[in-house]
């Protein structure tokens, strides 16, 4: 997330927070995304796991629920204060996605829950080669983001005026940039947009991995 959307994320987090409160019970099939992700990690014998563009934490609080030792980072600090206080047993801190402050293979796991909707596609590749660098061999990502729909431009949300831009990226676009960036893709799963959520656009969630498994997943 680029500084200046971490700025205006910074004005909304608490209205986020609430407006998200509870969403995997109304998503039952992303909840089953996030846990069949964890089981391919713990499946490995990989046990930590960094959920980047964290948010109040909910992605993290899900992972940590399936066994792994999961952490958080954000761009917004208001965010990371956030998910703090909802998962005071996690570890979250305030760092740009794209310089990581942790050193190479710290991970088993990344998660970036709907963390690449204000990356451009063409940043995509170097985003992703941060994320490898951060894994252990072998290493997981899970990828959750808004797909088939034009970019939306926000300048009011969440009750407050603001200045966002939301894109909705091509799944084979995201899977040929994972590639590119030495993953390879595992599965991709894409629902159907749900109007009763409030939601835009069809949602997309890919998994991949960099390779050497113990076992065959």
């Amino acid at each position: 997330m680029a500084g200046r959307a971490c700025e205006q994320y910074d004005l909304i987090a608490a209205e986020y927070a609430r407006a998200f409160a509870g969403q995997f019970d109304d998503r039952p099939l992303d909840r089953a995304m996030l846990r069949s992700f964890a089981e391919l990690v713990s499946h490995d014998g990989g046990k930590t796991v960094l959920d980047v563009g964290c948010g109040p934490g909910d992605a993290a609080g899900e992972l940590a629920a399936c066994g792994l030792r999961a952490a958080g980072v954000d761009g917004s600090s208001a965010m990371v204060s956030l998910a703090r206080k909802r998962c005071p047993e996690l570890r979250f801190q305030t760092a740009d996605m794209f310089d990581l402050p942790y050193p190479a293979g710290s991970f088993d796991a990344v998660c970036a829950w709907y963390s690449i909707i204000h990356t451009p596609a063409e940043t995509l590749p170097e985003l992703f080669a941060e994320f490898r660098r951060l894994l252990s061999a072998p290493g997981w990502l899970l990828l959750g983001f808004q797909t088939d729909g034009e970019t939306a431009v926000y300048d009011h949300a969440f009750g407050r005026d603001v200045s966002l831009e939301f894109l909705r990226h091509d799944v084979a676009t995201v899977c040929a940039a994972l590639e590119v960036s030495g993953f390879t893709v595992y599965a991709t799963t894409k629902r159907a947009r749900q109007p009763q959520l409030d939601e835009p656009t069809a949602q997309a969630m890919v998994i991949a991995h960099t390779g050497g498994h113990n076992k065959n997943p």
